[in-house]
């Protein structure tokens, strides 16, 4: 049998201990029991696959054939299209070859980490420390996502912090394999701040921060998604707006396809941020804590009075949008909003190709006022970024309006006062 917390890839591991494993590491992760169920279910398919395959030893292209046989497809290759179903099977093929490969399980969602006891002070710590030093809301919330993710991964391997090293950090860096670039970059960044920390604290005997890799981003490497004036209308169409929910999930996507706010910014508005009587949202973004000013247009402030009178539950919350279920409350995460719009695609018969579809109607904000002649820096104010230099990123799409981003430009309602998009 295969120690926990080693890699087995140099192993002739046998199905039946893979199994095994897999079913200590949903124990240990403490996952929700919906995903454990689904992750048992998927289990079992593949063991009787195995048996009336006569498949005794786990190889990393066990599971890539079973796929492949189940289902006719690549599960490898990254333009096929899934349903839910295989989606499903493919999370619990990589759980098995991440245990295959690391000696340890990853968690499938981020929504799923919870900080192991041992680490959890530290942890507080080390974010009230980034609190005091200016961190905006936002920046903070990244950080915490990602180190529960390390935190879980060191708990997988029996590492307290003091024993953290080089080797450790890199064999961690490794299982981000699948992440894009940019998010490891992030994740690399997040790691170099946190070992600076410790070491500065005498958790660490050594800095690690210049042991984390930082993958090199280039800004032209990839373009933004966008959508279409029909895509956002049949989007919006789908939405039942007779339901509590469907007022409000109408009311914030609207926030995003017209005005561009970000999915966080949405879901954190507060009451006292909308100024009715001269029509402004005034809101500090949670990414940056810079203060944003954006026009309320008649079909936003209509959509969320719809919300609000017929909509919203009774709760104590000062946020505009809550959830809907038990407790009610702030909405956990910004990716909520991003879920629901999903959700709407599926049932107005949409093809999901957007990976942050919250965040691709910012891209498509910014594209949208750059073909209609709007100055860069003004695009830069409206989306609440720092620097015109950011926005170029969210504009690439349309290098001639680039050229012409000089134009003057004139007073521009971009959502009409009759619920169109221009």
């Amino acid at each position: 049998m295969v120690a926990m917390g080693m890699s087995v890839d140099a192993a002739q591991i046998t199905v039946d201990q893979m199994l095994d494993i897999a079913d200590r590491e949903l124990r240990r992760l403490q996952l929700a029991q919906g995903t454990i169920y689904w992750h048992c279910r998927e289990l079992r398919d593949f063991a009787d696959y195995c048996v009336q395959n006569a498949i005794q030893i786990y190889r990393p292209d066990t599971g890539i054939t079973y796929f492949f046989q189940r289902y006719g497809m690549d599960m490898t290759d990254p333009s096929i299209k899934l349903n839910e179903k295989q989606r499903t099977t493919r999370r619990t093929i990589r759980f098995l070859d991440d245990i295959y490969q690391f000696g340890c399980a990853r968690r499938i969602s981020r929504h799923d980490y919870r900080v192991p006891v041992r680490y959890a002070s530290i942890l507080e710590n080390y974010l009230g420390y980034c609190a005091k030093n200016n961190g905006a809301a936002g920046t903070i919330d990244v950080k915490r996502t990602k180190l529960k993710q390390f935190l879980c991964y060191l708990d997988g391997r029996q590492v307290d912090l003091p024993d953290i090293t080089a080797s450790v950090v890199s064999d961690y860096m490794t299982t981000l394999y699948r992440y894009k670039r940019s998010t490891i970059h992030i994740i690399s960044s997040v790691l170099r701040d946190f070992f600076r920390y410790l070491y500065m604290t005498g958790v660490l005997k050594d800095d690690l921060s210049g042991d984390v890799p930082r993958p090199k981003i280039y800004v032209e490497e990839s373009f933004p998604e966008t959508w279409t004036p029909e895509e956002i209308w049949q989007l919006l169409s789908a939405i039942n707006r007779r339901t509590a929910v469907g007022k409000r999930d109408y009311a914030m996507i609207l926030l995003a396809a017209v005005l561009g706010m970000r999915a966080g910014d949405i879901c954190a508005l507060k009451f006292r941020e909308i100024d009715w009587h001269k029509k402004v949202i005034t809101y500090a973004q949670q990414k940056s804590g810079k203060i944003n000013a954006l026009p309320l247009l008649s079909p936003i402030g209509d959509a969320i009075i719809d919300y609000l009178k017929n909509g919203r539950l009774d709760s104590d919350c000062d946020n505009v949008f809550i959830r809907h279920v038990h407790p009610y409350g702030p909405i956990a995460s910004s990716s909520t909003l991003s879920e629901n719009i999903k959700r709407y695609m599926r049932q107005a018969g949409m093809t999901i190709r957007k990976r942050k579809v919250a965040h691709s109607m910012r891209h498509t904000v910014a594209s949208t006022l750059l073909k209609d002649g709007v100055p860069l820096m003004t695009i830069s104010n409206i989306l609440g970024h720092d620097t015109p230099k950011t926005t170029i990123a969210y504009t690439k799409v349309d290098i001639p309006a680039l050229r012409r981003c000089a134009l003057s430009y004139g007073e521009r309602r971009i959502c009409r006062d009759d619920g169109t998009i221009t």
